[in-house]
């Protein structure tokens, strides 16, 4: 069983709020009307990189990406919220529109991420593993 102060006063306690998460994925489509609809300061999704094309949009042109965010930051807008409705995202953009990438750009995303001050690494990757392999020692 869960205990939680919102289990018992059926008030929200666990929102995220002041919580950064990076999405290290396909991107995010930041004009979701789940995900705030625009991208930058003052949105939900507040930056981000994309390291696939080297530049500073990493929207979504595979769906994965935003499926994670979604699941990690809905706003309820669609009728059904994220985990942490109240966090910011950043969207680290490592992965094609047919969600493959290279070990380099997981690295250099997750290398980014003290840089923007993210309190949780999101990493919903495939593939095979190995604790001392270069992306293994990075996480």
């Amino acid at each position: 069983m869960i205990r939680s102060r919102s289990a018992f006063s059926y008030q929200e306690c666990l929102t995220g709020k002041g919580i950064k998460i990076a999405i290290i994925d396909t991107g995010i489509d930041y004009t979701h009307a789940d995900l705030g609809g625009c991208f930058g300061q003052g949105c939900k999704v507040i930056g981000g990189y994309d390291f696939v094309n080297n530049d500073n949009d990493p929207m979504d042109d595979h769906g994965h990406g935003t499926h994670v965010a979604g699941i990690a930051a809905g706003s309820g807008a669609g009728g059904l919220k994220g985990v942490a409705p109240d966090v910011k995202l950043y969207a680290y953009k490592v992965l094609d529109n047919y969600g493959s990438g290279w070990d380099h750009d997981i690295i250099a995303a997750i290398d980014k991420a003290p840089s923007d001050e993210i309190d949780i690494i999101s990493l919903s990757l495939g593939g095979r593993g190995n604790p001392d392999d270069d992306k293994s020692q990075a996480v």
